[in-house]
């Protein structure tokens, strides 16, 4: 590799929670450890769990598990519009009339005038790859850097990836780094891409822990059926949908297993379901590993998903998963990897349980199966290797391009 690479993200360090930074960090880690010329540039802030903390790392140029970084004060949120100083840039003098509210909802998001214009200061010294794709820093980030821009998107089928500010945002860039194969078909759907331009790179997971469920079990005095939600507890993770399935299924059927709730945020539980849902709260990275080794069954409700970190920790631990059959990215990863089953609607989900309540050696099989889908697919020194290879077969190709 004989070209640097600028990782841009919102956030990244050891406080800064969020799917997509563990995996910016996880990826930066990765491509240094095999020999890649790899830094970071992020904000001075510290996550979007805590929007109040912009100043909660030292501004400047810094270094972090061997990795350089380079971090920017964020500007406040609400401005409309490219950052002023740089309306003049031939990047952004052709853009579209983007309409107000989708203005707004890039304003909204963190961004950085000061890492724009570095950016501009020397974008012909680097690549640059930006994720997740919603945000300020890689939408004015992406446009300014051109032709050396790639996008790690994290995309969701969420209503603004169809705005019209997010379309000119992939219509731009080199191309688009997708974590799956549904995300790479969304991208293509949506953006009119070739598959080409949207190469599967994927994501990896730290493959060394082994949990021990029986301790776990005994530390929280945890008896009979256990299933296990583990993410963020809030509505894009569809935890009411969750919750209202089993409060059903423990109506119809007389009796249920017992849920754990595990992971950030708050949540308020309805009284009536205390017999039957244990809130754990946030836990420790061991005590998680012990927590997926503990359950008979892994659940994994979101919609909105383009990997799932969990689901792959999971399997990991040899469970077998539930997750929901409307999602195309876990739908997908337990189709391929026969690792679970993905039922739609209420009936299916309690077919689904009971069948898997009622057979262990089944739910051993599939959680078998599951774990050696992710021992082959989420190895990060492979994805790592993917990662530089698309961007040096691209550079090499402006390359040969660009000298005739």
């Amino acid at each position: 590799m004989t070209h640097s690479i600028v990782l841009v993200c919102p956030w990244y360090g050891p406080d800064s929670a969020g799917g997509a930074e563990a995996q910016a960090r996880q990826l930066a880690r990765s491509v240094r450890a095999i020999g890649g010329q790899l830094q970071v540039w992020t904000s001075t802030g510290r996550d979007a769990f805590h929007p109040t903390a912009t100043r909660h790392y030292p501004e400047g140029q810094g270094e972090w598990e061997g990795v350089p970084i380079r971090r920017f004060v964020p500007v406040p949120a609400g401005r409309l519009g490219p950052p002023p100083d740089r309306l003049a840039d031939p990047a952004l003098r052709t853009l579209p009339a983007f309409p107000h509210d989708e203005l707004r909802l890039l304003g909204s998001l963190l961004g950085s005038d000061d890492l724009c214009a570095t950016i501009v200061a020397e974008r012909e010294r680097h690549s640059f790859v930006f994720l997740p794709y919603a945000f300020a820093t890689s939408f004015w980030g992406a446009l300014l850097a051109g032709p050396r821009a790639w996008l790690i998107p994290c995309l969701h089928d969420e209503p603004y990836a169809r705005y019209s500010t997010y379309r000119h945002l992939f219509r731009s860039v080199r191309g688009a780094l997708a974590n799956s194969q549904p995300e790479q078909d969304l991208i293509v759907s949506l953006y009119g891409l070739a598959p080409a331009q949207v190469p599967v790179v994927g994501e990896g997971i730290d493959l060394t822990p082994r949990g021990d469920g029986e301790r776990f079990r005994r530390r929280h005095g945890l008896e009979g059926d256990l299933l296990l939600y583990l993410g963020r507890r809030d509505a894009s993770k569809n935890i009411a949908m969750l919750l209202s399935y089993l409060r059903e299924y423990w109506a119809r059927r007389g009796r249920a297993p017992t849920l754990l709730l595990a992971g950030p945020g708050q949540l308020e539980l309805p009284a009536g379901l205390a017999p039957i849902v244990r809130d754990l709260g946030f836990l420790s990275p061991d005590e998680k590993h012990d927590a997926y080794a503990a359950a008979d069954i892994f659940c994994q409700p979101s919609l909105l998903e383009s990997f799932s970190i969990v689901l792959m920790e999971a399997w990991l631990q040899g469970r077998p998963a539930l997750v929901n059959g409307d999602c195309a990215v876990t739908s997908y990863h337990c189709r391929v990897s026969g690792g679970g089953l993905a039922p739609r609607g209420f009936a299916e989900f309690a077919a689904s349980l009971d069948l898997l309540l009622a057979k262990p050696q089944l739910r051993e099989r599939l959680g078998e199966r599951g774990r050696r889908y992710v021992l082959t697919s989420c190895d990060w020194d492979r994805v790592a290797r993917r990662f530089l290879a698309v961007l040096e077969s691209t550079r090499e190709a402006a390359v040969l391009v660009a000298e005739g």
